[in-house]
């Protein structure tokens, strides 16, 4: 009898065993490997008008092989190959020559383009003149509370549709709104307030796909998490169901596509970034789960926003810090922008990027909800801007002490959208810079 129960206990955990290695190959035999990398060196650099610099590529070392120079390399700034004299001009050697006279904006994008890298574009800064850039306020709009056609009443996440006018995804109003960039309203996305298809519960985040449909996370009900909508508001698809299983959600929160239009969506609750594929069939999962801390190198804390750069790799912030930089395939890379009170940030809500890899945070103080910073007590602080290589640029707030930010977005031209609240109104201030 004993023998009969030893060989049936052997034989569940190789049936255990063999369905453990299934779930595996058949999950991570779809995640990008890590190989082949490159860094772009120096990452960030201050110069005044008419320096020099010299920027360089390296393959980083890999196993039994060491770091060498990459060799070829395509060298542009602002994306215009070798520059120009009003923004610095680059050669093929990666020499940097910093225009004459100081542009505007005077802050300067190094672009490299590495076709043996995994990561095949590279970004680094060159900040020109003293100081740190400078955004300012281009237009502000809103909708006030005493209003009684007032539409937003918890607006949460902010995109742009593919003919540039404003997304925002009201996770109180339960509703996908659409606006003019000067604040006239356009209409909604969807079925309205609802557990059917195409309507909402608790929309967190809203975002397009290459093709400009419309993605939208919603973090409540009983029903799958993810939908997509056409241009017009047209009902797609739904998928990712509720739960803590490989694939569910508890709740969705932001929302990134890489080249290959995978979907890469964070869950605050169960700690982690599930990818999908664009049909919606669940790839793969990475940064702990609900089951870890979230306080390990690899580990994520409660991650709020994702930003997927031009390379494909992956920013995500936990909201209690720090912001992470992961390939696709989720290996850490760097993290950056941690926790730094009394008169730093302690909560980081959002992150969204632009077309050269840099990274804008939603920050917030000790006060929580509504409590930008004040760095040295004297500088008020609600979005933070990195590099791609996780270098500080620059930091500002709104306009209005009494606004407090929620979230962003950066058109192809890098004005800053950012959605705000307060309990006089809710809107959106576009910034540039200077």
């Amino acid at each position: 009898m004993l023998r009969f129960l030893k060989i049936r206990l052997l034989h569940g955990f190789k049936v255990a065993l063999i369905l453990i290695v299934i779930l595996a190959s058949s999950t991570f035999a779809k995640r990008p490997a890590l190989k082949n990398r490159a860094t772009i060196k120096p990452s960030l650099v201050r110069l005044q008008p008419s320096e020099k610099t010299q920027f360089k590529i390296v393959m980083l070392a890999t196993r039994l092989m060491a770091a060498q120079l990459a060799e070829s390399v395509q060298w542009s700034v602002n994306d215009i190959p070798g520059g120009n004299k009003v923004i610095g001009t680059i050669d093929k050697n990666g020499t940097y020559q910093a225009p004459q006279r100081m542009p505007s904006p005077r802050e300067i994008h190094i672009c490299a383009y590495v076709e043996e890298a995994a990561n095949k574009r590279l970004f680094a800064s060159v900040i020109l003149g003293d100081g740190e850039p400078e955004y300012t306020s281009q237009s502000v709009w809103s909708e006030k509370s005493s209003d009684k056609e007032m539409r937003m009443k918890g607006p949460h996440g902010i995109g742009l549709d593919k003919h540039g006018n404003i997304l925002i995804a009201d996770q109180t109003a339960w509703r996908i709104f659409r606006f003019s960039v000067e604040g006239k309203f356009l209409g909604e996305i969807g079925e309205g307030p609802g557990t059917g298809p195409g309507q909402f519960k608790e929309p967190r985040e809203v975002h397009i796909d290459a093709q400009g449909n419309i993605c939208v996370t919603d973090s409540k009900g009983d029903r799958p998490r993810i939908q997509f909508f056409s241009d017009d508001g047209k009902f797609q698809r739904i998928f990712a169901e509720k739960g803590r299983g490989p694939g569910q959600l508890l709740r969705s929160h932001g929302i990134g596509f890489d080249h290959n239009q995978n979907l890469f969506v964070t869950d605050v609750d169960n700690m982690r970034m599930n990818v999908y594929s664009y049909s919606g069939e669940f790839l793969y999962d990475f940064g702990g789960g609900f089951a870890y801390e979230g306080m390990n190198p690899n580990e994520i804390n409660a991650p709020h926003g994702v930003y997927v750069d031009p390379s494909g790799d992956v920013f995500i912030n936990s909201y209690y810090g720090p912001t992470q930089k992961y390939t696709a395939g989720g290996e850490v890379l760097l993290a950056f922008a941690h926790g730094d009170p009394p008169y730093g940030p302690v909560y980081f809500h959002n992150i969204t990027g632009d077309n050269w890899g840099n990274v804008y945070i939603m920050v917030r103080g000790k006060g929580g909800y509504q409590g930008e910073f004040q760095r040295d007590q004297s500088k008020k602080i609600s979005i933070m801007k990195y590099n791609n290589n996780g270098d500080y640029i620059t930091g500002w707030s709104f306009t209005d002490p009494e606004h407090g930010e929620s979230d962003a977005v950066v058109d192809d031209e890098g004005r800053v959208y950012a959605l705000f609240t307060s309990a006089k109104e809710k809107g959106v201030e576009i910034f540039v810079q200077e």
